[in-house]
């Protein structure tokens, strides 16, 4: 009998250390995508979508190799140019809608070809690429959230400026998520990007705390601890010292658009507004109206004249 109870007492200990042992994992998992998260690959090319295009390679700021693909415009001669920057754990194609975080998210695919394709077909010369840690392109210790991640986008820049059939003068960035935060890192260190728009930007730490907690409640706070204190010994960072809204006051002459869903459950209109708010003009913002994240990533793609109108404006010859 005294067996019986030692065995039910055991199974019982187990049964509640269950949901601290899923939080643990969790953050186990998540400090993974933050230091070195997996690489997706490229399941179609430009070519797929009857875009000229060239494989590309240079390096970002700081010496890291960098892998893309340029698609060429189809008038000839110089030209505005955009290099689009893709969101944490993506690739220059966008997400992958079968990978592990889409589907404990349920965030909808994103296909980064579909907003290359109107600036392609409006004239634009378009630069896809991996961020470090990311598709092709080369490693760095960790992934930063846009801080380091913004030498791969001058690298980039130094890449269009080095190309005959790019005017010098005419360059833009598209950013999102990470990606956004990537531009607006980048903006405040060169004058060389004349026109932008960053895509849901965020706080990092901001979000994985909003991301903990929706995904697993109270024991989210267990799950995010966990994480934070892996990525901390593997980067030596603290989260919430990376925060693209102390260098939005530096994004200037460059022209900038936000653009941000109002459903957003991990990022926050309240703090675009503050990166708008914040940066000097010309500049801009767009509120969407949206039941989640995805519908803020989207809407460029379903509207891509506001895209268009906005590079046009600031990129016009």
């Amino acid at each position: 009998m005294k067996k019986r109870l030692t065995n039910l007492m055991v199974l019982l200990l187990i049964l509640a250390a269950m949901p601290l042992l899923v939080a643990v994992a969790v953050g186990l998992y998540f400090a993974r995508l933050m230091v070195n998260p997996p690489r997706a690959r490229h399941w179609k090319t430009p070519a797929d979508e009857s875009l000229p295009y060239e494989n590309v390679h240079f390096e970002a700021s700081d010496g890291v190799p960098i892998s893309g693909w340029f698609i060429r415009a189809p008038t000839s001669g110089p030209g505005p140019a955009v290099a689009i920057v893709h969101g944490w754990t993506w690739q220059r194609l966008g997400n992958v809608s079968n990978d592990l975080l889409t589907r404990i998210t349920r965030a909808l695919p994103v296909d980064l070809l579909q907003p290359a394709r109107a600036l392609h077909n409006a004239g634009y010369r378009v630069l896809m690429f991996d961020l470090r840690n990311h598709g092709r392109s080369g490693s760095s210790p960790t992934v930063t959230f846009g801080h380091d991640e913004a030498g791969d986008l001058l690298g980039a820049v130094s890449y269009l400026q080095g190309r005959k059939d790019v005017d010098t003068k005419r360059i833009g960035a598209l950013g999102y998520s990470m990606g956004a935060n990537t531009v607006m890192f980048a903006c405040a260190a060169t004058r060389d990007i004349k026109a932008a728009i960053a895509v849901q930007p965020l706080r990092p730490h901001q979000f994985a705390n909003r991301l903990a907690t929706s995904l697993l409640g109270p024991l989210g706070r267990v799950a995010l601890n966990v994480a934070l204190q892996a990525y901390y010994r593997a980067s030596g960072l603290l989260l919430e010292i990376i925060d693209p809204g102390l260098v939005a006051d530096l994004i200037s002459p460059t022209a900038i658009m936000y653009v941000q869903s109002d459903g957003d459950p991990w990022g926050d209109v309240s703090t675009v507004r503050r990166f708008y708010e914040q940066t000097k003009e010309p500049k801009a913002l767009h509120i969407v109206t949206s039941p989640d994240r995805s519908g803020g990533y989207l809407y460029l793609s379903e509207h891509p004249q506001v895209m268009l109108e906005f590079f046009d404006e600031y990129l016009a010859g």
